[in-house]
């Protein structure tokens, strides 16, 4: 009996073993240090270039190899299903139907994909290689299914090098044969737009929904970073730097997108567009972000209402007020409807200068310049920029004793739109010289006149915004 029972408890175990072996569902063989003896006869270029009508299903017939190391998969959660190949050429999209797929294919793997039988086509201009399938009588591209992985991709080489293309946006085009089209590429100088940097990157509620989000250079095109809902960084915040950001460059239609692998392809450590420059004595950097935008009906907007600062009326009622466009705030006056004279001061805080050189900067836009009164004239109001020693810092600006000096000539203000109601963007003013010792106020006021029934209306409304003094 012992020696039955020893076979049989032999017999189970192998049984065992077996069982637990097919139960394993190896989609790929296991990572090798080297690359098969399997050679590409086309580069990834090449094997695009066989798609050209967007929306076509090109089935390949013949035995193209192609091979690419992969620069993006799903490890967190941004991409599903999908893995990013790219060679010295160019880069495309794999469509598998098989989940974790970083587990086998990890970033910097090098992968041979034999082609025949596979089919080409693209989303909505992004190209990408899965299978052609028909359910339901509707015909459209999957993933290939995970039992035929191996019939198409054979696993190579780990760690191979994985280096993003430096790019600018204006080379990246919505042509399906842009060698940048799923690359892995790098942009410098961007940011996210002031108003994505209150949100996460993604959506984390129950919907999960994928979120678009906006970068901009200082000087570059702006773009969208596509972030989805499922990926394990969705409810990390913006951040709010100036940096680089490394990315799949992607298009829907004509838009442009970048998708990140994770947090740590976005490099946005440094100062802002415009920010101070390092080293400099900060006195005032004033962009109206704190303050109240509240819109009640009729229209009523709040007052700047900034610690140390005088928003006053000399003639009319009027003051300036917080108004907003697009996510950024700015000080805002017209005197349009007043129907008398609107003069109103914003003065700065004392500014106690302490070195050699001091420079004021900021932007304006003159909106509704062409708004005709009566005789059909043009209604420029006027932006005067004052600075004053001898203000005490608390009461009427125009009290008598108080010496201004008008520096306007030294800026350079919005001329208006003279094709429509709105310019397309603002005017920066230059440095603005105001070198000294002691303490300075600088006033900003505006000058319009809306008497009823006549034509010598100034009504055009001004905005400023990014109020600036460094010392240096």
């Amino acid at each position: 009996m012992n020696k039955i029972s020893k076979l049989l408890t032999g017999l189970f175990l192998v049984m065992a073993i077996g069982f637990m072996g097919s139960c394993k569902k190896n989609f790929d063989n296991p990572p090798g240090n080297s690359d098969p003896a399997i050679v590409a006869n086309k580069t990834i270029a090449q094997l695009k270039a066989l798609h050209t009508v967007p929306g076509a299903m090109d089935v390949i017939t013949d035995d193209i190899i192609i091979s690419g190391v992969v620069v993006a998969n799903d490890k967190s959660g941004n991409l599903y299903k999908q893995l990013f190949i790219q060679d010295e050429s160019g880069a495309i999209q794999l469509s598998l139907d098989a989940a974790s797929l970083f587990g086998n294919y990890p970033v910097g793997r090098r992968v041979f994909v034999h082609c025949k039988g596979l089919c080409l086509s693209d989303y909505h201009n992004t190209m990408l290689m899965g299978i052609k399938t028909t359910i339901a009588g509707v015909t459209s591209v999957n993933g290939i299914p995970v039992t035929m992985l191996g019939n198409y991709i054979v696993g190579g080489s780990l760690n191979n090098p994985v280096v993003p293309k430096v790019v600018t946006a204006g080379s990246l085009t919505s042509n399906m044969q842009d060698p940048n089209m799923g690359a892995l590429i790098q942009l410098n100088d961007y940011e996210f737009t002031g108003a994505d940097t209150s949100f996460t990157y993604s959506d984390t509620s129950y919907y999960k929904n994928t979120t678009n989000h906006n970068i901009a250079g200082c000087t570059g095109a702006p773009l969208i970073v596509r972030t989805s809902g499922f990926s394990n960084f969705a409810g990390i915040r913006i951040p709010k730097g100036h940096g680089s950001i490394i990315s799949i460059y992607t298009v829907y239609n004509s838009d442009k997108q970048l998708l990140v692998r994770d947090t740590s392809d976005v490099k946005f450590y440094g100062p802002r567009c415009g920010a101070p420059p390092l080293g400099s004595v900060v006195y005032i950097d004033e962009n109206f972000e704190t303050q109240t935008y509240v819109v009640s009906t009729p229209q009523t907007y709040s007052p700047i209402a900034i610690t140390g600062w005088q928003n006053t009326p000399e003639l009319g009622t009027r003051t300036y007020s917080a108004r907003q466009f697009s996510g950024s705030k700015y000080a805002y006056l017209s005197g349009f409807g007043a129907g008398a004279v609107t003069k109103t001061w914003l003065v700065t805080k004392a500014i106690n200068r302490t070195t050699a050189t001091t420079t004021l900067t900021f932007d304006t836009k003159q909106d509704f310049l062409l708004t005709v009164a009566p005789g059909g004239t043009n209604v420029a109001s006027a932006l005067k920029i004052l600075t004053s020693t001898n203000y005490p810092g608390t009461g009427n600006p125009f009290a008598a004793g108080v010496t201004w000096t008008d520096i306007t000539a030294q800026a350079a203000l919005s001329p208006g739109s003279t094709t429509g109601n709105f310019p397309s963007s603002y005017t920066p003013s230059g440095n603005i010289n105001l070198n000294g010792t002691g303490v300075i106020y600088v006033a900003f006021r505006y000058e319009g006149d809306d008497p009823a029934g006549t034509a010598s209306d100034k009504t055009s409304a001004w905005e400023i915004d990014n109020i600036r003094v460094l010392g240096l």
